[in-house]
């Protein structure tokens, strides 16, 4: 397993229910293995095994549950 960890913006998290249905939703992936949601920054951050789980895989779940993203550029 080889995990990786990538950080999302969310411009369309405005709420705690929001910051519920992203986390519940990556987390049910059994590639993922953590989620942080920071509500205040509408940034999420996903450590994943990045052998069976990707970026595009990511944006997609996320734009499927009406909270479309794009990967933080890293410093």
């Amino acid at each position: 397993m080889s995990n990786k960890e990538d950080t999302f913006v969310v411009e369309d998290m405005h709420c705690n229910a929001c910051v519920n249905t992203i986390t519940k939703t990556l987390i049910s992936n059994d590639s993922v293995s953590n989620v942080e949601a920071d509500l205040s920054s509408k940034e999420v951050t996903v450590e994943y095994d990045d052998e069976n789980f990707d970026v595009e895989e990511i944006l997609s779940s996320l734009d499927m549950i009406g909270f479309p993203a794009t990967v933080k550029k890293k410093p």
